[in-house]
């Protein structure tokens, strides 16, 4: 028995009607809304578009008559029904008023019919036992960015009507930091680097021990009082998150409270904490290990509830997945450039750890850009690149030895070296070491 897919007949007719009626103008709503000849389910309904594309491409009319000449010509008139089936179609539609939601509807019917062939594709190779877990990642990843595609395209003058609306609030004095981006923990990074943007890739990067992923706790911590952040990890798994982000907020070491030196009233302080933390709106994944499995999961995240950030950690410990004939480098640079995707196509900031490269350690001097560790494309791609430095001597003239496991607080120089749209700045910062928590400078 044959299966029916998902479609809709009538939608279909009064988009092609539509064409037929008002010519460019429907034909590049369609395009922005992206209807391709894949999204059309009737065979007749292909060829048309097929042939108002040609028309449209090799700069005919895309009126009625003109369609029918050239259809003639090539003798291909029966297959889209004929004079009378054109006719009968221009009649589908009355007007234009209708077509953004009939799009819609063709575009949702398509990614039902997608869904069907992907599923019964795997259902097959599972019964043929071959495929793999990760070809099916790929294949949902693949679904889930068919549907994103349909979202409709902001055009210039939306976004300048945004802007006249933001100005204006300006005017009325409701405007917040909010309008414009996410404050991070420490106001002098408000200040000095500008607020993290919807959109943005931020890269935050150090030597091994310098604090990058307390940092990225942190400012996930923070920006989990207004929404879901999704926390992806394989430096950390989720069963030792749990006690860093108590402590962080309790100032009271796990390692203390394991050692058993501390008294009951500290230890009940910090089974509040990790109270509060079973509540934190910070999702995290420890399990997934390559860069489908991260974009997977975050656009399936988003058809249910946007998620308000979405922080990696870190670069260089997930699989890059190497295609034949591409070096590792090349690889992260497909990486990151997905990374920077994610962030525009589900407009949330993307924070992204990576490792700094020995040669800052071996020279004893600052990061620069340069020094970023297999870099690929993360200069480039990167919105903002803030470096986390503890170097020798502290504001004070005092000296430091990192290496000193009696030095309870490390200065560190938070220096963002790249701002696409804030430009560079810096701040010091003290490392508290035995809660692993980043505190704006004060000498000690």
């Amino acid at each position: 028995m044959s299966v029916v897919l998902p479609h809709s007949e009538e939608g279909e007719r009064i988009v092609l009607s539509c064409i037929l009626l008002d010519g460019p103008a429907s034909l590049a709503k369609a395009i922005d809304g992206k209807i391709e000849e894949e999204c059309f389910y009737l065979p007749q309904h292909r060829r048309l578009w097929r042939a108002i594309q040609w028309q449209h491409k090799n700069s005919q009319p895309l009126e009625l008559h003109a369609l029918v000449e050239e259809l003639k010509k090539v003798n291909k008139l029966h297959e889209v029904g004929g004079l009378a089936g054109l006719v009968e179609m221009t009649q589908a539609a009355c007007t234009t008023a209708q077509l953004s939601h009939w799009i819609d509807v063709i575009r949702q019917h398509y990614v039902m019919r997608e869904l069907h062939a992907t599923c019964s594709r795997m259902a097959e190779k599972t019964l043929a036992h071959s495929g793999s877990v990760e070809g099916f990642v790929m294949e949902v990843n693949n679904l889930i960015t068919k549907h994103h595609e349909g979202q409709k395209q902001e055009t210039l003058a939306d976004a300048a009507d945004s802007a006249i609306q933001l100005v204006e609030r300006v005017q009325a004095g409701t405007y917040t930091d909010k309008d414009i981006g996410m404050s991070f923990p420490w106001p002098d990074w408000d200040r000095r680097f500008g607020l993290a943007k919807p959109g943005e890739l931020i890269i935050i990067s150090a030597r091994p021990g310098m604090g990058k992923s307390s940092c990225c706790r942190q400012i996930a911590q923070h920006w989990a009082r207004d929404g879901k952040v999704l926390l992806f990890s394989r430096e950390m798994p989720t069963k030792q998150m749990a006690p860093l982000f108590a402590q962080t907020e309790s100032g009271i070491s796990y390692r203390d409270i394991l050692s058993g030196r501390l008294s009951h009233s500290y230890l009940e302080t910090f089974k509040q904490e990790l109270a509060k933390v079973r509540n934190l709106q910070v999702a995290v994944y420890d399990q997934d290990r390559t860069l489908s499995h991260i974009v997977t999961r975050a656009k399936a995240f988003a058809q249910v509830s946007k998620p308000k950030a979405i922080c990696v950690d870190y670069l260089q410990r997930y699989d890059a997945q190497q295609e034949r004939g591409e070096t590792r480098d090349m690889a992260l640079g497909r990486f990151t450039m997905a990374m920077k995707d994610l962030a525009i196509e589900l407009s949330v900031p993307v924070i992204l750890l990576a490792q700094l490269g020995r040669s800052v350690e071996r020279e004893n001097r600052e990061p620069r850009l340069s020094d970023l560790r297999e870099s690929g494309n993360l200069e480039q791609d990167a919105d903002r690149v803030i470096f986390l430095n503890a170097p020798d001597h502290r504001p004070d003239g005092t000296m430091q030895t990192i290496t000193d496991n009696d030095l309870r607080f490390i200065y560190v120089d938070a220096i963002q070296a790249k701002g696409r749209s804030d430009g560079t700045g810096r701040c010091g910062m003290m490392f508290d070491r035995p809660i692993t928590k980043l505190l704006p400078y004060a000498p000690v």
